[in-house]
């Protein structure tokens, strides 16, 4: 009985090692040569070689996706040893090109997550609400019709944008909620400065501070009410010209 019972623990211990063993020889190798930080500032370089071995028979073909932007005369991705190169940001290369393992050389730019408009005197800036997420690559492997396989990685990071952590900072002091509401609508509508002027007279200690603040929010109203009225006035005229050119 006792031996019986022994051999079943071997049994299923060597159906785990098994197992182990199978995934093992069926996962991809992902070998990064580069600095690749989890955050990164608008517009920096991003520079790296990506190994991909251990690629199962399964797979045809392999995609790829980067948030990165081509810059200058750089090629996002280059296949060295394929001799085959792309400004997209999403390619798909077919494995019948190379052998088990492939490599690719991937330089880009951190995308620029601002928009600056000069309307007369005052300038938007509008900042994109995303900031995180970003990849760096993304790969997935495909069968021959591309249907997606089991094997995949992403890199992901984040875009750093001093702005918004310093403004965030200012706002975290201000203890009036009504005013740090106020401020926040202001810079997410691209009214950075004035918000941050705003923001900072708010944490000095002058002692008129709370009556000129007033005076200083109203004048912000104002503000974001004449480059209202201006933008849409500017888009209705736009709108009757359209529709003059489509009469004529």
């Amino acid at each position: 009985m006792k031996t019986r019972n022994i051999l079943i623990v071997e049994t299923i211990l060597c159906f785990f090692i098994l197992i182990s063993l199978i995934s093992n020889v069926g996962a991809v190798d992902v070998d990064i040569a580069g600095n690749l930080p989890d955050e990164a500032k608008e517009g920096d370089i991003i520079e790296y070689d990506l190994t991909i071995s251990s690629i199962p028979q399964s797979a045809d073909y392999i995609s790829f996706e980067t948030d990165l932007e081509a810059y200058g005369n750089y090629p996002l991705y280059n296949f060295t040893e394929l001799d085959i190169t792309s400004n997209s940001n999403n390619y798909v290369l077919d494995l019948n090109d190379s052998d088990e393992e492939v490599l690719v050389h991937i330089q880009g730019k951190v995308p620029v997550v601002r928009e600056v408009v000069q309307t007369d005197k005052v300038t938007l800036i509008k900042l994109d609400e995303k900031t995180t997420g970003y990849a760096y690559y993304r790969f997935n492997l495909l069968d021959d019709e591309k249907n997606s396989l089991k094997d995949s990685d992403t890199r992901i990071f984040t875009i750093s944008v001093p702005e918004i952590e310093s403004f965030e900072s200012k706002l975290d002091t201000i203890e009036d909620p009504f005013m740090r509401n106020y401020l926040s609508d202001l810079f997410d509508k691209g009214l950075v400065h004035e918000a941050n002027e705003l923001a900072d007279y708010l944490n000095s200690d002058e002692e008129e501070g709370p009556e000129i603040s007033l005076y200083l929010a109203a004048g912000g109203i104002i503000v974001a009410l004449i480059i209202g009225a201006i933008i849409g006035i500017r888009i209705g005229n736009s709108d009757d010209d359209d529709y003059g050119d489509d009469d004529i």
